[in-house]
C-alpha cells in the first residue's frame, strides 16, 4: 500500500525537504525500505531527517515533560506518558496466552518480556515486504476483514502513497462534516481521516471512534445524508 516515491513527494510538497534532497531520494531510494536502505539511500534519508528540523512528521500532540521521552525520529515517536498504560494489559489472561504462544516460537521473546516498539525486534527484522498486497490477499481469502486507515497530516505513512491508485469517496460524521475519504474493496476498506496524524485516535478522537464503530458494525463509512 505504501509507495515510497509518493512518501518523498509528500515531504517535498509540504516543504519538509529541499529540492536537492527530494531528487536524491528519487534517485537513490526508489525501491528501498526505511528499515534497511542501501548506503546512498541512507545518506539521502539522513539529509531528509535533518531538514525536517523540529517538525514532528507524525503530527502528534506535544510532550512538554522532558525531551528525552522522544525516540529516534526515523523509527518511532512514542511518548512514555501515552504508552505507560499499555504495559498493565500484558497481565490480562488473553494477552498472557498470546505472549506464551509467541514464546514457543521466539525464545528471545521470553527473555525480553513485553515491550512497546522493541529496538531488538526492529534491528533484526529482515523479512519486511515491499508490499502488503500479497499478505492482504491471503488474509482476505481466510475470511479476515481488513481496514487500513491513515491520517492525512501524517508524513510517515502519507495518503499520497495510495491516492494515485485508489478511487475514493468522501465520508461524513454525524454533524455532516467531511471526515476524510474512503474506498471499499472485497474484504478490504481504506479510510483517511482529515486532520489526523500517525496516531489517528490521539489527534482526531471523534472521527476515530466513528471509524472503529463502522468496523465493528461491518458497515462502510457514513455518506452525506440528503
Amino acid at each position: 500500500m505504501i509507495t515510497l516515491a509518493r512518501t518523498y513527494e509528500f515531504w517535498w510538497s509540504h516543504e519538509l525537504i529541499s529540492d536537492s534532497t527530494y531528487e536524491d531520494l528519487k534517485k537513490f531510494c526508489p525501491n528501498n525500505t526505511f528499515l534497511f536502505p542501501r548506503n546512498e539511500c541512507h545518506g539521502a534519508l539522513e539529509r531528509a531527517y535533518s531538514e525536517f528540523g523540529d517538525i514532528n512528521p507524525y503530527y502528534s500532540v506535544p510532550c512538554n515533560k522532558t525531551s528525552n521521552l522522544r525516540h529516534n525520529l526515523k523509527h518511532s515517536l512514542v511518548y512514555s506518558w501515552i504508552t505507560q498504560n499499555i504495559y498493565p494489559l500484558s497481565h490480562f489472561p488473553v494477552i498472557g496466552a498470546a505472549c506464551e504462544f509467541v514464546c514457543l516460537r521466539v525464545a528471545s521473546f521470553c527473555l525480553l518480556g513485553f515491550s512497546h516498539g522493541s529496538s531488538i525486534v526492529r534491528s533484526n527484522w529482515s523479512d519486511s515486504p515491499k508490499s502488503m498486497l500479497s499478505i492482504f490477499k491471503e488474509l482476505i481469502a481466510a475470511g479476515i476483514r481488513i481496514w487500513v486507515f491513515s491520517g492525512d497530516a501524517d508524513a510517515i505513512l502519507p495518503l499520497t502513497a495510495t491516492r494515485y491508485s485508489i478511487s475514493w469517496h468522501a465520508w461524513y460524521d454525524d454533524h455532516q462534516q467531511a471526515g476524510g475519504w474512503s474506498q471499499v474493496f472485497k474484504g478490504l476498506t481504506y479510510v483517511t481521516v482529515k486532520g489526523a496524524g500517525h496516531e489517528v485516535p490521539l489527534t482526531q478522537p471523534r472521527p476515530a471512534l466513528i471509524l472503529f464503530t463502522q468496523f465493528l458494525k461491518n458497515q462502510p463509512m457514513p455518506a452525506l445524508q440528503s
